[in-house]
C-alpha cells in the first residue's frame, strides 16, 4: 500500500521549531470572502496571492500554480489532505524558494489543491510550516503583515495588548496539534478553534443550544443546498445568527453574527460531541494580532477604526 503524509488544512495548527529572523513587512488585504491575503514569490516568480491561514499544517499551492512553475511531483507518496470541506490526496511539489515578507524558505515541501470549480480561490495557502518560524504581526490599521524573530523579546514589544492563551491539543487520530482559544459567546463559555483561514465564525448545534437556540425549532428548515453540504453538513439545518457578544479577555465584540451548522470540520477536529466554534477572520481580521506560537498566546491590540502605535 502506498505510504500518506497526513495534513490537515485550513483548520489544524503545526507546530515548526522556530528560527531567527530579521523584522520584515509587506502589504495584506481582505478578500476572497474575508479572508486575509497576501503576496508570496516562488522560485523568482509570482506574486502569487496566499491566503494566511494559522489553522494550516502545511503551505498549499492549486494546480494552475503548479502548472505555471512547470513543478514535478518531489516524492512517490501522495499527500492526505484533511480539509474544512473535504478529505483528499494531494500531490507534494518542493519548489527551490518560497519568499514572502522579505524572508526566504527554501526547498519546502507543499500540497497541490485542484482548482476550484468557480474559480474563487487564492493561488495558495501560507500554513503553519511558514508563518510558525516568526513571530506573526498583522498590523490591521497599516494593512500590513510584519514577521519577527521568535521568542521574548519580540512578545514584549506586544505586552500592553490584550493576552489570550493558545491552547494546544492533539487530534485523537494523529498527534497533531492545532490551537484552542476559550471564548464567551454572549456570556457562555464555548471553545473555539483559532483559525484566520476560514473567512466566517461558525458554531456547532451544541453551543447554540448553550445559546438557548434549539436544533428542534429549526427541523423544518432541511439541511443546506447541496452546492453548501460539503461545508455546513448534510443532515442538520444551517442558519444564521444575529447579535451576538464574542468575549476574549480584554477584548468584546457586540453585535455580531455566526453560521450555526452541522459542518463536517467538527467531525474531523473531535469537536463534534461538545459545544465548539470556529473563531475565523470575519471577527479576528479586525484587530491588529501578534501571534506567539512558541509561546502560545495571541496578543489582540487595536481594530481598523483605532490608532496603532507600534512599539519601539
Amino acid at each position: 500500500m502506498r505510504g500518506k503524509t497526513i495534513i490537515l488544512v485550513g483548520l489544524l495548527a503545526l507546530c515548526v521549531p522556530a528560527r531567527a529572523a530579521l523584522p520584515a513587512e509587506q502589504p495584506y488585504k481582505i478578500a476572497f470572502g474575508g479572508r486575509l491575503i497576501t503576496d508570496v514569490y516562488i522560485d523568482g516568480k509570482g506574486p502569487f496571492s496566499f491566503l494566511i491561514d494559522t489553522a494550516s499544517s502545511r503551505s498549499l499551492i492549486f494546480e494552475h500554480v503548479r502548472k505555471q512553475l512547470d513543478l514535478k511531483q518531489s516524492q512517490p507518496d501522495l499527500i492526505s489532505v484533511y480539509g474544512i470541506n473535504d478529505v483528499g490526496e494531494a500531490l507534494p511539489v518542493t519548489p527551490g524558494e518560497l519568499k514572502v515578507a522579505g524572508e526566504s524558505v527554501p526547498n519546502l515541501m507543499m500540497g497541490v489543491l485542484p482548482d476550484s470549480l468557480e474559480g474563487q480561490e487564492p493561488d495558495g495557502v501560507l500554513g503553519l510550516d511558514v508563518l510558525a518560524r516568526y513571530f506573526v504581526v498583522l498590523d490591521r490599521t497599516t494593512m500590513h503583515l510584519r514577521l519577527m524573530a521568535p521568542g521574548a523579546q519580540s512578545a514584549h514589544a506586544y505586552s500592553d495588548w490584550n493576552k489570550v492563551l493558545l491552547r494546544a491539543r492533539a487530534l485523537k487520530k494523529f498527534s497533531i496539534q492545532f490551537w484552542y482559544l476559550d471564548t464567551h459567546f454572549n456570556g457562555r463559555p464555548i471553545t473555539a478553534l483559532f483559525d484566520l483561514g476560514s473567512g466566517a465564525t461558525v458554531i456547532n448545534w451544541l453551543a447554540a443550544g448553550k445559546l438557548g437556540v434549539r436544533e428542534y425549532d429549526f427541523r423544518n428548515v432541511g439541511p443546506p443546498p447541496e452546492l453548501l453540504q460539503d461545508a455546513l453538513g448534510k443532515n442538520k439545518p444551517a442558519i444564521r445568527l444575529f447579535g451576538l457578544d464574542v468575549r476574549l479577555p480584554g477584548r468584546l465584540w457586540k453585535q455580531q453574527m455566526a453560521l450555526v451548522a452541522d459542518a463536517p470540520v467538527f467531525d474531523y477536529f473531535d469537536l463534534d460531541e461538545k459545544p465548539a466554534a470556529i473563531m475565523g477572520a470575519d471577527l479576528l481580521g479586525e484587530n491588529s494580532l501578534a501571534i506567539d506560537f512558541a509561546g502560545q498566546r495571541l496578543y489582540i491590540g487595536p481594530n481598523a477604526d483605532e490608532t496603532l502605535h507600534p512599539p519601539a
